[in-house]
């Protein structure tokens, strides 16, 4: 594999070699050095070219240019000092490079600039060191970068795998939540002994798969991220949100499980339906489903009325006349609900009632025109 040269390396090699062949030709005009003019610009040059590859050898390139620097000092060496601090991981070498380099300014001065004065190797010292601490304080940049981009993704990572969470729990909860009270109605009702037998596999299988749901959730959501609200449900609100017909959609699923459900709806929708009226649809969705797995048969009541300022939906149900269903939900319906209601400007309430049941409250804001 060829050596990958950047224009960046190519800017730096020809500055360089164009800021050696300067110093030449000052040094010539100021009597400086034992090498004749013609073998300095050489070193110059030849220490710039080595520049084309200090990415890939730092140090081998830093030494050539240290070594070039007894013919003429080469300008370069400022550039490949950079490189190191830049480019080399461990502090302790490219420290110890930089303190060769040091080490070897006073002998190549009293080579190639000593009539200079002593003012000139202070003056090369210190920018040797400056071209290092650059180098190294570049590194730590580019490495606390690469470490905020890595935490950006994985954020990104974990806000998606929550977000799986809260549609699996939206979609495939209230689905199976269901099936199985359904099935557990209809082996209570039935004399038969092979339909009550399948009825009570069907309420075993989705019990069975409810539980690996919530280890599944569980692990999608162990790294405690966030997902962005109103993202929870599988479809992008901010296209076809539904109409307040939804909400006796949902009474009617739950009827089908033998739960008694009042609708009572005095609110009118947005004209086109908005967010506001989606999240009146999930706080109904919620409500129901927790009914018909924690007080099964119990009469449940659906409010969706108006307030000042906008509209509150109530999810009320009585005492079960029955036993719950024991469904496993994983508590990220209430967790996503919350998250939904809170962002619209909301506030979310729930808890069991004064009688026994178990009230699910939300107040919306709706903007007006």
């Amino acid at each position: 594999m060829g050596v990958q040269v950047s224009r960046a390396d190519v800017l730096v090699t020809a500055s360089s070699a164009l800021a050696g062949t300067l110093l030449v030709v000052l040094r010539a005009a100021s009597g400086l050095g034992w090498a004749p003019s013609g073998a300095e610009a050489a070193a110059q040059v030849a220490a710039a070219a080595l520049l084309l590859i200090r990415r890939q050898h730092p140090l081998a390139v830093l030494g050539a240019c240290v070594a070039l620097s007894f013919v003429s000092p080469a300008v370069a060496t400022l550039a490949a000092l950079y490189t190191v601090g830049a480019e080399v991981r461990s502090v302790r070498t490219s420290g110890a490079a930089v303190l060769g380099v040091v080490a070897a300014t006073w002998p190549a001065w009293r080579v190639t600039a000593e009539p200079s004065g002593p003012t000139t190797l202070w003056a090369a010292t210190l920018m040797a060191l400056f071209a290092y601490v650059a180098g190294r304080a570049e590194r730590s940049r580019a490495e606390a970068d690469r470490r905020a981009a890595a935490s950006a993704a994985e954020a990104a990572r974990a806000a998606e795998r929550a977000r799986l969470a809260r549609e699996l729990h939206d979609v495939v909860s209230h689905r199976v939540s269901f099936a199985v009270v359904e099935a557990e109605v209809l082996a209570a009702s039935t004399h038969d002994t092979e339909v009550r037998r399948v009825a009570d596999e069907i309420g075993a299988s989705g019990r069975a798969a409810l539980a690996e749901m919530r280890q599944v959730l569980t692990v999608l959501t162990a790294d405690g991220a966030e997902p962005r609200a109103g993202s929870a449900s599988g479809r992008d609100e901010r296209h076809d949100p539904p109409d307040r017909t939804e909400v006796d959609d949902l009474a009617a699923e739950a009827r089908a499980t033998g739960q008694p459900v009042d609708v009572r709806v005095s609110a009118p929708s947005s004209s086109p339906p908005d967010l506001v009226d989606r999240t009146v649809a999930r706080v109904v969705a919620e409500g129901l489903t927790n009914a018909v797995r924690h007080a099964p048969g119990a009469a449940t009541t659906v409010d969706v009325s108006p307030v000042a300022g906008g509209v509150r939906v109530t999810v009320d149900n009585g005492l079960p006349p029955a036993p719950p269903t024991g469904l496993t939900t994983g508590g990220f319906g209430l967790t996503g609900l919350r998250e939904r209601v809170e962002l619209l400007g909301g506030t979310l309430e729930a808890g069991p009632t004064p009688r026994g049941g178990y009230r699910l409250r939300a107040t919306l804001p709706r903007r007006t025109p």
